[in-house]
């Protein structure tokens, strides 16, 4: 009887050592992506995805052993919805990581969400919401993207003393992010001694801006800084030229009004457009060069800044999850981690600041032709080691 029962304790132990249970090292990292897909911000949700999509595909979707799964949710740029693909991704899909947001709106309003459920959140793509790495900044969240401060900011004083623009006006879109960029810009063109001639803002998703586009037949402004981003500055700067605007008054702006990936579209109406660039794909280092040209061959267009956030916030997080060995279900070890990463990257030597957003070095760029393709050109640094508060360090 003895025998029997040993050899029975045996069979079994040998049944369960053949079971292959599938072990902590192999279970899927699963990282939430909300960004509107749909909606006048889509270009730009689209872009930043299929920067960190890219960078995940380059790694085989596999970090520290173990498998990631991208899971996107679309928040159309609408707070509620956002609030709402949030809580979807955290309670139903049960995410480990939090990424995404180009609508600062969208950024507030799951504030609070992600910092009462402690899901670390890393935004990419363009929201700037100031006081997400400010006065309400949070432990769970980072930014590989910009401030709006910080993007708005960095010109003003250059436009002014650089540039020779002693009367500016404003043209912004009439939501958070066309605020605060347009606000940092115009405090800083006033504090360097130069005057804003007239404000104007304009609601999110214009199609015709002939409205307001004709108030500048009044304005005495010898340059006009424009705030719009995707199919809006597409428009913007289409009408701009087709109304004789182009030839009298220089048109600059923020980044985002002449990303790479609507140059095509918005062609020789956006010839001679500067603003200042964190980003630019010309940057010769290796890490750069690589990115593009893998981009180019997987998108068939060139990367912009954008997209590049979106590549950078995903090699952040990967970097963090290898420092803890995949153990991303240890949220304090994971936002350590976070906190320490230091990485080469197409933007170059990339880190975050002690309230966990990017620190950025800015250069003049400006939109040009060259056989036939539109492109932008680096025609000097600007500032160096600019905070989210739009100085430099």
């Amino acid at each position: 009887m003895m025998k029997e029962i040993t050899k029975l304790s045996l069979l079994t132990s040998l049944m369960l050592a053949g079971m292959q249970v599938p072990s902590f090292a192999q279970a899927p990292i699963k990282i939430g992506i909300v960004h509107p897909f749909s909606g006048p911000l889509a270009l730009v949700g689209n872009d930043a995805t299929d920067g960190f999509t890219h960078y995940f595909d380059s790694v085989q979707n596999r970090v520290a052993g173990r498998p990631i799964v991208l899971i996107k949710e679309d928040d159309a740029a609408n707070p509620s919805q956002g609030l709402e693909r949030t809580r979807r991704l955290v309670e139903r899909e049960q995410v480990h990581i939090l990424s995404g947001m180009t609508s600062s709106a969208v950024a507030y309003a799951i504030r609070g969400y992600v910092d009462q459920r402690q899901v670390p959140l890393v935004i990419m793509g363009s929201a700037g919401a100031n006081d997400l790495t400010d006065k309400q900044a949070s432990p769970y969240i980072f930014r590989t993207s910009f401030s709006n401060r910080q993007l708005g900011g960095a010109f003003g004083n250059y436009a002014c003393t650089k540039l020779g623009y002693k009367k500016v006006t404003i043209m912004a879109s009439d939501f958070v992010t066309g605020h605060e960029q347009s606000g940092a810009f115009e405090e800083q063109l006033k504090k360097a001694g130069c005057e804003v001639d007239r404000k104007i803002m304009v609601p999110l998703g214009t199609s015709d801006f002939t409205p307001f586009l004709s108030q500048l037949a009044s304005s005495n402004a010898n340059a006009v800084w424009a705030m719009f981003f995707a199919a809006d500055a597409i428009a913007y700067i289409k009408q701009y030229d087709s109304l004789g605007l182009k030839g009298k008054i220089p048109l600059i702006g923020p980044s985002g009004l002449i990303d790479p990936s609507w140059l095509k579209a918005t062609a020789k109406s956006g010839v001679g457009i500067e603003a200042p660039m964190y980003y630019l794909p010309s940057f010769a280092s290796a890490e750069n060069k690589a990115f593009v040209a893998s981009f180019r061959a997987k998108y068939n267009r060139t990367p912009g800044a954008t997209a590049v956030s979106g590549y950078v916030a995903a090699a952040a997080i990967a970097k963090a999850i290898e420092a803890i060995g995949g153990k991303v279900e240890d949220k304090q070890a994971f936002l350590a981690a976070l906190k320490k990463v230091k990485i080469a990257t197409p933007v170059g030597e990339f880190q975050f600041d002690e309230k966990q957003n990017v620190v950025l070095d800015f250069y003049r760029g400006r939109v040009v032709e060259r056989d036939g393709a539109f492109e932008l050109e680096l025609v000097e640094p600007m500032a160096k080691g600019v905070d989210q508060f739009g100085v430099s360090r």
